[in-house]
């Protein structure tokens, strides 16, 4: 929830980083440029922000939404497969595979009713083409080809969920239809 283009950078006490912009030698050569202060300080109000939600057990309410999605999904007839689902894994993040329903496809159709999902890893956001790490995680082509990314966060609530899968059920049924 911070600014765009403002991070922090932790490393291993001793480790080396060479800069990769030469310039006014700032931080100790591993930078050029002026610092920008404001999005510093928002970087910082927005690493607060999230430690408090942490503490307070938000992300396990998220983690909580993110299953009662994937199990409402498994309940709706579909053969969808929930990448990641017996690993530890981050709270507020399903990537499900329909085989036979490519992701653009699903995209397109959830944008359509209301939804924002995305097709793919976040880093491929825009390009056509099943995931090179679910192909390396043994997915077939047509799997990874089907994939795609619901994200949810602290303010999603468990009726956003039931029209999510409401909504994506019928979208899933109607294409199966028209396959048969």
């Amino acid at each position: 929830g911070g600014p765009k283009g403002v991070g922090a950078l932790v490393l291993r006490r001793g480790q080396e980083l060479q800069a990769q912009i030469r310039g006014g030698g700032q931080e100790m050569g591993r930078r050029s440029g002026t610092e920008n202060i404001v999005g510093i300080a928002g970087f910082g109000a927005a690493a607060e922000a999230a430690a408090a939600d942490v503490a307070a057990g938000r992300w396990e309410e998220v983690s909580q939404l993110r299953d009662l999605l994937e199990t409402s999904l498994a309940e709706s007839g579909s053969p969808t497969i929930f990448v990641g689902k017996d690993s530890a894994r981050l709270p507020n993040t399903s990537c499900l595979l329909t085989p036979g329903w490519k992701g653009e496809t699903q995209v397109m159709q959830m944008d359509l009713s209301g939804f924002a999902v995305s097709a793919g890893s976040a880093c491929s956001s825009g390009k056509v083409r099943a995931s090179a790490v679910l192909r390396a995680m043994g997915y077939d082509e047509i799997e990874a080809a089907s994939a795609i990314r619901v994200s949810l966060g602290p303010e999603t609530t468990r009726e956003e969920i039931l029209r999510f899968v409401e909504t994506w059920t019928a979208k899933y049924m109607k294409h199966a239809k028209r396959a048969a």
